[in-house]
């Protein structure tokens, strides 16, 4: 994508998550963003084919520079650093994953966070002896749903405790199948 594009794309994800903000995703046309970010109607659909499309690459690249930002350029990892480091990440930017969470009707932002976290989960159980885990499939399942669902939980309870609190029970939960990689 050039330049110009790219910037116009931006232009108009920054103006949906402002005008997200303010009205909340059903009051939102895209009229009402082509107007804000002061473009033609027609741009915004070179661009996306609707709101819903637009709210969607909001929540992929979020959710992306979620995962880019937590894992430093490398794998992320079922240890305390990476899942602190996602709960700070959330903690500084509640303001931002809470509006797209909880304007997300359609799941997506669960399946695409769910996707990066599961294949980083199931590269992690991968290396368990094969003895260990009557089915590494049903322990990724498990491990990944977990997860979400305490992220979902303290999303939506508005953070209920630190990034260190919670840090340290999901490593209490995991040090089972941890103490069976070292």
């Amino acid at each position: 994508m050039d330049r110009r594009n790219e910037k116009t794309s931006r232009l108009i994800m920054n103006t949906f998550m402002d005008l997200l903000k303010e009205k909340g995703f059903e009051k939102i046309t895209v009229g009402d963003i082509s107007e804000r970010a002061d473009i033609n109607r027609g741009t915004v659909y070179l661009h996306y084919k609707d709101k819903y499309d637009i709210l969607e690459q909001c929540i992929g690249s979020y959710v992306n520079e979620l995962i880019t930002h937590c894992s430093e350029d490398a794998p992320l990892k079922l240890q305390n650093d990476a899942l602190l480091n996602i709960f700070r990440y959330l903690e500084n930017n509640i303001t931002l994953y809470r509006l797209l969470y909880r304007n997300d009707k359609s799941g997506v932002f669960k399946a695409k966070l769910s996707t990066v976290i599961y294949d980083q989960t199931r590269q992690v159980i991968g290396r368990f002896p094969e003895e260990y885990t009557l089915s590494k499939e049903v322990t990724t399942e498990f491990l990944v749903n977990g997860f979400l669902g305490v992220i979902e939980w303290w999303l939506a309870n508005d953070l209920p405790c630190s990034p260190e609190d919670i840090t340290k029970q999901l490593m209490s939960f995991l040090d089972p199948y941890l103490k069976n990689l070292k």
